[in-house]
């Protein structure tokens, strides 16, 4: 579930140095998010990488400097550019966005990020169109991430855009990409939006800009200085995020400042996701499912094995197998493994181990029968990923598991959900200055202390208090 896709050869940390081709997958501003590392015999017997020589190290350092003297040279140019918006603003009056005095015809919200980021961004939608009922919403995503909201009745068009080509040089040369470009700008013009608004990241308050809104609402710090009309305090400053740990606030409460901002009035209900499913896709899921074994008398649980954005966010392969194992023979569970192609490495070695016999559907189903799935299931077991928070916002009891990052910040918000840690003294451990979630010390002992009898436990206690059940 990635998002811009290409072949590199990489130097992959090993006792015995080898290059191997390894797929990469980029999120929002290019950071790597990739879904599985071609695995050699450098990992332990947890599926873990082991630590790195000096050479691998070296290399990290010189890539990370590299693109930190890009990135501030980047910030230094369009700050320029923003500089000429603002003189261009000077003089105008921007009143306080509210449903008395403003009403828009059509807005655009921009979210160019990664299947769980955009599940909680369309919280933004939800809360607009409840303030703004006869305005046409658009929602600007990645097409790999966009099909998640496919059939949310508060959206009028989704439009797709991977702005993560122009961070290959090479794509400077290539005609397709300056026509894509072009081509998106004159349909966002097209659209005459009276609002936009950039929910992340520095590509999102350039699409603003472009999308030719007169009115601009985001993270003043966020994106570039003057792109925005209205801006909120918050973000660190050539950052490509609008929260800091400190800040101690949960994303979702982030989305919604910027509603909040754009005139919505919010309440209680607006924090937990919403997804839809049409009744087709629901029904094409069940027939899946029963194709593969479904028994409809037994409850139904969903583990996602696999996390996006490093390896530290996976729970030990063992520890999976056990705890299938578990549900299945002593839990008289039925268990449905999900996932993307990508991610059957992962999957193969927990069934490998696992003595039951799951439902196995990585790759089979698409992202609108994902949802159908979790809506359908009677737990989601998880680690931090997006199919997670599909899950929250299909209303799927939760198990959350946790370690390099932090749930007060981008879990579960559902009252349903149950999110585990081990609290080890260096978790959470995840900065969004790193490029992936990964263990500095080459341990991951965050998630392995995490035991399978734990997880088994409050899944039966979740499933006998599931009235459907």
């Amino acid at each position: 579930m990635g998002t811009h896709r290409k072949e590199r050869w990489r130097f992959l940390p090993s006792h015995k140095w080898r290059w191997v081709p390894t797929p990469r997958f980029y999120g929002s501003q290019g950071k790597c998010m990739s879904y599985r590392e071609e695995q050699l015999s450098n990992v332990d017997d947890y599926g873990y990488p082991l630590a790195p020589g000096v050479s691998w190290q070296r290399r990290k350092r010189i890539i990370h400097t590299s693109r930190s003297i890009v990135g501030k040279i980047i910030y230094l140019l369009m700050s320029i550019i923003g500089g000429f918006l603002w003189l261009g603003r000077r003089g105008k009056r921007y009143p306080p966005l509210t449903p008395a005095t403003f009403h828009p015809r059509r807005i655009l919200v921009i979210r160019l990020d990664l299947i769980g980021d955009l599940v909680l961004s369309l919280t933004v939608v939800r809360a607009l169109k409840r303030t703004y009922p006869e305005a046409e919403i658009d929602l600007l995503a990645l097409p790999a991430s966009a099909r998640v909201a496919s059939y949310d009745p508060n959206l009028s068009e989704i439009i797709t855009y991977d702005p993560n080509i122009w961070r290959r040089p090479k794509a400077l040369l290539q005609p397709k990409n300056w026509r894509e470009a072009i081509n998106l700008r004159r349909r966002l013009r097209a659209r005459h939006y009276d609002l936009a608004v950039s929910v992340y990241a520095n590509w999102a308050a350039v699409l603003a800009v472009l999308s030719g809104a007169p009115r601009r609402v985001g993270y003043g710090r966020e994106g570039y200085p003057g792109f925005m009309t209205d801006s909120l305090p918050g973000g660190i400053p050539g950052r490509w995020r609008h929260w800091a740990p400190l800040d101690n606030k949960h994303e979702v409460d982030y989305c919604l400042a910027l509603a909040q901002a754009a005139g919505a009035t919010l309440t209680p209900e607006d924090r937990i996701p919403r997804l839809y499913v049409d009744e087709k896709t629901r029904q094409e899921t069940e027939q899946l499912l029963l194709q593969h074994g479904l028994q409809p008398h037994k409850p139904l649980i969903a583990c996602h094995i696999n996390s996006n954005n490093g390896q530290s966010k996976r729970w030990p392969i063992p520890h999976w197998a056990t705890l299938i194992d578990h549900l299945i023979r002593q839990g008289g569970a039925q268990v449905v493994l999900t996932g993307a192609p990508v991610d059957m490495p992962q999957i193969e070695q927990v069934t490998r181990r696992m003595r039951e016999q799951a439902i196995n559907l990585a790759g089979k189903t698409s992202l609108t029968q994902l949802a159908a799935l979790l809506q359908r299931a009677d737990l989601l077991i998880s680690g931090d990923s997006g199919p997670l928070h599909m899950g929250v916002a299909c209303g799927t009891p939760i198990i959350g598991i946790y370690g390099p990052t932090n749930p007060s910040l981008g879990g579960p918000v559902s009252p349903d959900a149950t999110v585990l840690r081990s609290g080890i003294w260096c978790s959470p451990c995840y900065n969004a200055k790193d490029t992936t979630a990964d263990c500095r010390y080459f341990t991951t002992q965050c998630m392995k202390n995490i035991l399978p009898t734990q997880v088994f436990e409050i899944a039966q206690t979740k499933l006998k208090s599931n009235v459907n059940i």
